[in-house]
């Protein structure tokens, strides 16, 4: 039997997407280049299937000395701005405006209502946070049921500090020797996660799906403690 694909009142059910992106002054070169490209990529795959149309939010968060976000909106709506690469890396503002908007923008699941679907995190990065970040990731492990996120993270090159990407979430990938074409491969990935959990939706397993691994990426490793 299909699960209803909506909310009471006949709203949509959505999947929200975050995109946590670096883009401090380590990225400048061909990594934001590729970046750029991986998004324009991304983009395009998405607008492709109809029921990632329908059925997926998207929301960028870049962050450099600051971090910045772009609110979240339908795939349609969705438009890929040019990135550019300078500054320090503000990781814990990312973390705290990502808590933030999953606790105000999200419609939670609860025993009168369907809310929106469990929220997909994919952050890049190639370095470690310059503020402090521990108590806004406390604000994400705080969150229970269908607002708690499943975030994986891709650390690029040797300046990375997995241990402290460890502390984020079990799902931490290692790419040390960034290439172009590694790191649009992450961004084909990550369109067909969003596709394929769109695509799951509507059925049995209610938007839920196994999340394909990075290490399909040549180069790019599982981080393990």
């Amino acid at each position: 039997m299909t699960m209803p694909n909506q909310m009471g009142g006949g709203a949509m059910r959505r999947l929200p997407v975050y995109l946590m992106l670096d883009c401090s002054g380590s990225m400048s070169g061909a990594p934001i280049v590729a970046v750029n490209e991986g998004l324009e990529l991304l983009w395009r795959e998405l607008n492709s299937d109809s029921m990632t149309r329908e059925t997926a939010y998207i929301s960028l968060i870049r962050f450099a000395s600051t971090a910045a976000q772009d609110p979240l909106m339908a795939v349609d709506q969705f438009s890929p701005q040019m990135l550019s690469a300078g500054g320090s890396t503000a990781m814990g503002a990312a973390f705290n405006l990502l808590a933030a908007s999953i606790q105000s923008d999200l419609t939670p699941t609860t025993q009168t209502q369907r809310g929106d679907y469990r929220p997909l995190v994919f952050l890049l990065t190639d370095g470690e946070p310059t503020d402090e970040w521990r108590s806004a990731v406390q604000k994400l492990k705080a969150l229970r049921g269908s607002q708690r996120p499943t975030i994986v993270a891709l650390g690029c090159g040797d300046g990375v500090n997995a241990n402290m990407l460890r502390e984020v979430t079990e799902n931490v990938y290692l790419m040390h020797n960034v290439s172009a074409d590694a790191l649009r491969a992450f961004f084909q990935l990550i369109s067909g996660s969003i596709v394929s959990a769109s695509q799951a939706a509507g059925g049995a397993g209610g938007g839920q799906v196994d999340m394909p691994s990075p290490t399909n990426i040549p180069g790019v490793i599982k981080y393990d403690l």
